[in-house]
């Protein structure tokens, strides 16, 4: 649970970092000037998230089906797609940022 926390946290600082950048002219130029600091504080931004919902899920549905071997199933279920899911939204971000 205190993951859950942390990624919150890091979710907040990570997308102020985000709204900045995106809505003031000012401070967006600052940020985005470095691309390569701006995607590493998007990929951070990213992983929190994912993190985030797909353990806030996880939990969810091990409450809702509390056996063992569902619980397993589960886990690398929700681990796969949070992978599979991190993949695609960074390969879209280095497209979005011109990198690729």
């Amino acid at each position: 649970m205190l993951l859950h926390y942390i990624t919150a946290l890091i979710i907040i600082v990570t997308g102020l970092i985000h709204l900045l950048a995106n809505n003031d002219p000012n401070i967006g130029k600052l940020i985005t000037a470095n691309t390569y600091l701006y995607l590493g504080n998007m990929a951070i931004f990213l992983a929190a998230l994912l993190y985030h919902t797909f353990n806030g899920i996880r939990v969810i549905l091990i409450e809702l089906v509390p056996d063992k071997c569902w619980t397993k199933l589960i886990g690398w279920a929700i681990l796969l797609i949070g992978i599979a899911t991190y993949i695609v939204g960074f390969q879209v971000l280095l497209m979005a940022l011109g990198l690729i």
